[in-house]
């Protein structure tokens, strides 16, 4: 009889669940095993052919049977001392020889270069340079304060004569002050020591200090001094830009004979027909006193065009160019028919005005 509540369906799930849990129970509900009894394995003995070979390194035999030949690299190997022996003598032999070669070649360089510490090598030039420089070094303050008092003296001045003592003398020096000097108006210039710009250089040996001030004609005033004994001395040529023509001179009436000039050199790309840039490189020529331009130019790959080229630092991978130097050349006329402001650079004098 069938409970109230209940359907036939239900019933059937309900008995089939149990069925399925009483299979389970019957699936897992397994006996307890046995104690756990130790397996003893017996070796078994197997035929000769089958055994397998072990390599085994015998004790007996000699180390370089075992490792490596002698000569040959061995890792793990000591040398003996014998070998250690020869190694440092090798090594001592190779250590002697190089300072040998070393010593060999100071002597053969000895009359060209000076050896200094820590294995440097100054050349005679640097040596000269740093030398001829030291006698402006040792108190720029007061060889201002000097060079700014003869100026002084040589703006005062009223006669040609009395400027003699002050200026650098050469064989035509009387000469040419007695030809070119005026008197020096230079006003407020000199009252300040301060409004002079200054530096020292040097030119084939012989140092110079310069002082550059603003004139009050408007110009630039560059005046040069020199040591000549233990005096110091204004380089009045160089001051002047005296050279053995005016540029402005020049420039009117050209001369096919070389002429020494104090110039402005400035690279210039300027070029002719008949002077082209494949074959020549043309420079702007100026000076500080005049107005006057010219052109000069200079063939490629030679001694002077080389020369211009290190002053200008043209080739240089580690310093800028300079856009203008003052140099002296010698300088004359081209071939030109209209060659007026045209000239060749036959000679590259010195960098800058002092002569030697």
């Amino acid at each position: 009889m069938i409970k109230k509540g209940s359907s036939r369906k239900g019933m059937r799930r309900r008995q089939a669940i149990a069925a399925a849990g009483a299979r389970d129970e019957e699936e897992f509900d397994l006996p307890p095993l046995p104690p756990y009894a130790p397996v003893k394995l017996n070796p078994v003995s197997i035929g000769i052919e089958k055994e397998i070979a072990r390599i085994e390194v015998n004790p007996d035999a000699a180390p370089d049977d075992r490792l490596a030949k002698h000569g040959e690299f061995a890792w793990g190997r000591q040398q003996s001392r014998s070998e250690s022996r020869w190694v440092w003598l090798i090594a001592a032999s190779v250590i002697a020889l190089m300072f040998t070669a070393i010593t060999i070649a100071n002597r053969r360089t000895r009359t060209d270069t000076t050896a200094a510490p820590l294995g440097i090598v100054i050349s005679p030039d640097a040596l000269q340079e740093e030398s001829s420089l030291s006698v402006f070094q040792q108190n720029p303050y007061q060889m201002r304060l000097d060079a700014i008092k003869i100026l002084q003296q040589v703006a005062s001045a009223t006669k040609s004569e009395q400027i003699l003592p002050l200026i650098r003398q050469a064989p035509n020096t009387e000469a040419l002050v007695a030809k070119h000097w005026k008197p020096w108006d230079l006003g407020p210039l000199l009252d300040d020591p301060d409004q002079w710009q200054s530096g020292i250089d040097e030119t084939s040996g012989t140092a110079f200090l310069w002082m550059q001030g603003m004139h009050p004609e408007g110009r630039s005033l560059l005046a040069f001094f020199v040591k000549q004994g233990d005096k110091l001395r204004l380089d009045w040529e160089a001051t002047m830009e005296l050279g053995e023509a005016r540029l402005s001179t020049l420039a009117k009436l050209p001369t096919t004979h070389p002429l020494a000039m104090r110039i402005i050199l400035s690279p210039s790309p300027y070029y002719l027909p008949t002077l082209p840039e494949s074959d020549y490189e043309s420079y702007k020529i100026t000076t500080l006193s005049e107005d006057t331009i010219v052109w000069g130019y200079v063939r490629r790959d030679s001694p002077e065009h080389q020369s211009i080229n290190d002053l200008l630092q043209r080739d240089s991978l580690l310093l800028d160019a300079i856009f203008s130097v003052r140099a002296t050349i010698k300088m004359r006329r081209t071939h030109d028919v209209n060659s007026q402001n045209r000239f060749f650079i036959t000679e590259m004098l010195h960098k800058d005005w002092v002569m030697p």
